[in-house]
């Protein structure tokens, strides 16, 4: 199996309560554990910036928005994780389809996708749909008190199979 599939959260990749300025500092605070492990390289938290420019992450989920920014090429993924930050304050991003005249969404969770395989990139992003549609799931999410806790909640209480 690909273990990308499995898109479980590790809890050295959850940071909480992160406090960003905007958009692109809520995607370098979210990368920050990602480079800081060796998932990623350096230059990682850059290519997802250009590519969230080219191609909005931010969903109108409820009760709480969420963005779910990714690189465009797997060049600077070292090994497959998921890393989130569940923000101190939202922050705006555009919305995922959307046009200019669209209004921004003011996500509260950011999952920043580090992917080896493209190809596995579309099942984890349904997935991961299915997942942050659960209201209740979003509501639990925001209130976590640990990486832990969030973590437990997310992978449904386990952390054994994290990627």
């Amino acid at each position: 199996m690909n273990t990308e599939d499995t898109f479980a959260v590790d809890p050295k990749c959850v940071q909480l309560q992160v406090k960003a300025a905007n958009w692109q500092d809520a995607i370098r605070r979210t990368c920050k554990p990602l480079v800081d492990n060796g998932y990623v390289l350096p230059d990682y938290p850059a290519d997802v910036i250009e590519r969230e420019l080219q191609w909005a992450t931010g969903l109108p989920t409820m009760p709480y928005a969420v963005a779910i920014p990714h690189a465009l090429k797997p060049d600077n993924v070292v090994s497959a994780k998921i890393a989130v930050s569940l923000l101190a304050e939202p922050v705006s991003f555009k919305q995922s389809g959307g046009t200019e005249e669209d209004s921004p969404v003011d996500a509260k969770i950011v999952f920043v996708l580090a992917l080896k395989d493209s190809s596995s990139q579309l099942s984890l992003l349904q997935n991961l749909m299915v997942a942050i549609s659960d209201e209740a799931m979003l509501a639990a999410l925001a209130t976590a008190a640990t990486p832990e806790e969030f973590c437990n909640i997310f992978n449904g209480c386990s952390t054994a199979a994290a990627i």
